[in-house]
C-alpha cells in the first residue's frame, strides 16, 4: 500500500529541504511548496507565494483534487525579522493556518509539524496570544499596523502564535487521530542565518558562544521527521525545544555557583 504524501513548505532550502530529503529517503511521497521551483531530488514541486491568499487557496484546491488523503503537513517555510511585519505574519503564521484549515479534511491520522523558534518563548504578547490567534488575516494585520509592530517583534509573535496553534490543534484533532506538534530551534545554519544575526541584537552570537556552534539544518529536520512518523504516535501537543542545550546553559547553575 502506497503511503499518502506529505506536504512540506519551504522545501527548496534550509530545514525544509533537509526534511523533504529525509522523508524521500524513508520512502515517502513528498510535495514541496516554495517560491523556488528547484527542489531536492524526488520532491514534487508546487511553486507558491505564501504571502498570496489566492495562491494558497490554489495549492489547497490542487492538493485536494489530486489526493484523497495526505499523510502529514510540515510547515517549515519562514522569513526573518529583517523583512516587514506584514510579510513576517503572512508567511510565518497566516499561511500555515490557512493551509492547515484548507487541508484538514484530507488528514485522517498522520501528523502536523510546524517549525517555530526559541523566539516564540519570549514573554511579550503572552497574555494576548489566544486572542490574536483568533483574529482573521486582515484583523491581525490591522492590529499589527496600529501596534507599530517591527519585523523582529512580528517574528517573535508569529512563532508564539504557531506554538499556541500547534497545541490547540492537538486537542481539537484528537477525535480524528491527527497529531500536532511544533519544534523550537535555536540558531540554525540556513541561508537566512545572516538575517537573524542582524535582527536579533547579538543573541545569535551569544548562542554560538554558549553552545559552541549552531545547529545544522538536518539536526532540526531529524526530529521533525520523527514527529511526522508513526514512531511518535504518543507525542502530541508538544513544543520540542531543539537548542543544543542553549536554555540549559543560561539557566543551570555552574560548578562555580554551587561551590
Amino acid at each position: 500500500m502506497v503511503s499518502p504524501p506529505v506536504l512540506v513548505t519551504g522545501a527548496a532550502s534550509g530545514i525544509g529541504a533537509a526534511l523533504a530529503t529525509r522523508l524521500v529517503r524513508a520512502g515517502l511521497r513528498v510535495i514541496g511548496a516554495d517560491r523556488a521551483a528547484e527542489m531536492p531530488e524526488g520532491v514534487e514541486p508546487i511553486c507558491c507565494d505564501l504571502t498570496d491568499p489566492q495562491a494558497l487557496a490554489a495549492v489547497v484546491d490542487r492538493l485536494r483534487g489530486r489526493f484523497p488523503r495526505l499523510g502529514g503537513l510540515a510547515h517549515v517555510a519562514g522569513v526573518p525579522g529583517t523583512v516587514d511585519a506584514a510579510t513576517v505574519l503572512a508567511v510565518n503564521w497566516l499561511a500555515p493556518r490557512k493551509l492547515t484549515e484548507g487541508l484538514l479534511d484530507s488528514l485522517e491520522g498522520g501528523a502536523i509539524v510546524s517549525v517555530a523558534s526559541l523566539a516564540g518563548h519570549h514573554p511579550e504578547y503572552a497574555d494576548q496570544v489566544a486572542e490574536l490567534a483568533g483574529l482573521a488575516d486582515d484583523e491581525l494585520q490591522d492590529w499589527a499596523r496600529r501596534e507599530g509592530l517591527t519585523g523582529p517583534r512580528a517574528y517573535d509573535l508569529s512563532k508564539k502564535l504557531l506554538i499556541h496553534h500547534g497545541r490547540a490543534l492537538a486537542a481539537r484533532l484528537l477525535p480524528r487521530g491527527v497529531r500536532s506538534n511544533t519544534i523550537s530551534p535555536g540558531p540554525v545554519h540556513t541561508p537566512i542565518l545572516g538575517d537573524f544575526r542582524s535582527s536579533m541584537n547579538g543573541s545569535v552570537e551569544r548562542s554560538e558562544h554558549l553552545v559552541g556552534r549552531h545547529a545544522s539544518a538536518d539536526e532540526i529536520a531529524a526530529p521533525a521527521a520523527f514527529l511526522l512518523s508513526d514512531e511518535a504516535s504518543w507525542i502530541n501537543g508538544v513544543d520540542l525545544v531543539a537548542d543544543g542545550g542553549l536554555i540549559a546553559s543560561r539557566t543551570a547553575p555552574t560548578p562555580e555557583s554551587t561551590s
